[in-house]
């Protein structure tokens, strides 16, 4: 993706930043736990901690699902939602096509608007789930 290599896995994204001699997917790593934590997505149970009975184990793992064009990398921590209930109204997550907005840029300035935009980053971090699950963090996570 411009020009980079997009890892399918941890290991294989820390084999490419040793390559390369950087940091760019470990830093992306880094600030998904960072957005995840600061939105105190999860509630830490310590070392050993039980959830209870009514808790379902789900698996995580960090996807790397982009390299933008101005060279950023991009990691997802997500789920494996083959684990849980799918819901029926809250499955889709649209984005903006390129020729979309410079339509709207152009149909604006042809009729002198003003245009706004914004970006929802992680807004799923605040969803709250039907079911009660549980991960056990990895080293990712830190301490």
């Amino acid at each position: 993706m411009y020009g980079f290599e997009v890892p399918r896995n941890h290991e294989q994204a820390m084999a490419i930043d040793r390559c390369n001699s950087n940091t760019k997917f470990a830093d992306a790593e880094n600030a998904e736990i960072f957005i995840i934590d600061e939105f105190s997505t999860f509630e830490d149970l310590g070392f050993g901690g039980n959830p209870g009975p009514y808790y379902k184990r789900v698996r995580v793992h960090v996807v790397y699902y982009a390299v933008k064009h101005d060279g950023r990398h991009k990691a997802r921590l997500v789920a494996g939602g083959h684990l849980t209930e799918t819901p029926i109204d809250s499955v889709y997550s649209s984005v903006v096509s390129l020729c979309s907005i410079r339509l709207l840029t152009f149909v604006a300035e042809l009729n002198d608007l003003e245009v706004w935009a914004t970006d929802i980053g992680n807004a799923y971090l605040e969803s709250y789930t039907q079911e009660k699950v549980y991960i056990i963090a990895g080293p990712n996570f830190g301490d």
